[in-house]
């Protein structure tokens, strides 16, 4: 028997042979080599729709192209270096580890602040209004300890009367709240509520990693619009800036929408962890611009270590 008889007589085993070895090509170049599939490879996905690569793996690959960011060795990579991209369900499992933690500030009343900002084309705190009604919403804040310690900014409770906060871990539930720091340099202030059982606390990252134009939320109660979440970027991770002849330096800048009652609440990246306190926006016509300020959490870890013991 010659080749050609052979052939046609084999020719159904041999074109499935074909398809299993291509098949076996395609499996083994994904999930090794991340060559196909296009936007998934670059997740750590691979075709038939698995779980990301082992961050183990990922370390190596970016060990091997010496990814670095300032102020790291050579040879080591964050967390935040891992994801080039994000997808929708990264956003939302962010936003769901770090939203039982966030709440809202309110008071009874409070006494005029400011007559909104001296020029209108200067930073400002994220609420340009002249003054509060009764029972207005202030800003926001991060539970960052279970026993109910809260940080927010100074300036949200700067003048404030009868403090309340309003937590959401497993219902809407308010509380009394007394301030125990206020840091008016830093515009950090902490608050301290009495839960009836441990509550919640965000997750504090390394505002340090952070790099330029990677993907953040931010979380707060812009309008009194409790547990709103808004998606942006990084625009500038060293940002100086003087408001109200205060001067604040190293700001993180983002584009994720910041507006009034938003101050105190968290800016956080993907992996759900806060990286840095809402606090300002460039407000030319006293709304939001595109252009935000949170200060970066790792300027406010110490505050919260002198305070709370």
């Amino acid at each position: 028997m010659n080749f050609k008889e052979w052939l046609s007589e084999n020719i159904l085993w041999v074109l499935v042979a074909l398809v299993v070895i291509n098949f076996l090509i395609v499996y083994w170049g994904t999930i090794n080599l991340g060559i196909y599939g296009g936007r998934d490879s670059l997740l750590g996905w691979n075709l038939l729709g698995r779980k990301k690569l082992l961050v183990q793996e990922q370390v190596a690959a970016a060990e091997s192209t010496d990814l670095t960011s300032p102020g790291q060795r050579s040879g080591t990579v964050s967390s935040t270096n891992l994801l080039l991209t994000c997808s929708d369900d990264d956003l939302a499992s962010a936003f769901a580890s770090v939203r039982p933690a966030v709440v809202n500030i309110t008071a009874d009343k409070t006494t005029p602040r400011r007559g909104g900002p001296a020029l209108a084309s200067t930073v400002a705190f994220d609420d340009p209004s002249i003054q509060f009604i009764e029972e207005a919403s202030l800003g926001s804040g991060v539970i960052v300890d279970r026993r109910g310690y809260i940080v927010t900014n100074a300036h949200v409770v700067a003048n404030a009367v009868n403090i309340k906060v309003v937590t959401f871990s497993s219902s809407r539930t308010v509380y009394s709240a007394v301030i125990i720091r206020k840091d008016m340099e830093n515009d950090i202030a902490i608050l301290k509520i009495e839960p009836e059982s441990p509550l919640p606390a965000a997750v504090l990252g390394d505002s340090d990693m952070v790099k330029v134009a990677e993907t953040v939320i931010t979380i707060g109660s812009p309008f009194g619009l409790e547990q709103t979440v808004t998606a942006g970027i990084i625009s500038d991770d060293s940002r100086n800036l003087v408001i109200d002849g205060q001067a604040y330096d190293e700001m993180l800048q983002t584009d994720a929408a910041i507006n009034r009652g938003n101050s105190g609440g968290a800016l956080v990246n993907v992996s759900g962890e806060v990286i840095g306190i809402n606090t300002a926006i460039y407000a030319p016509t006293g709304v939001f611009t595109g252009v935000g300020f949170a200060i970066p959490i790792n300027k406010v870890k110490p505050i919260i270590k002198e305070t709370i013991r």
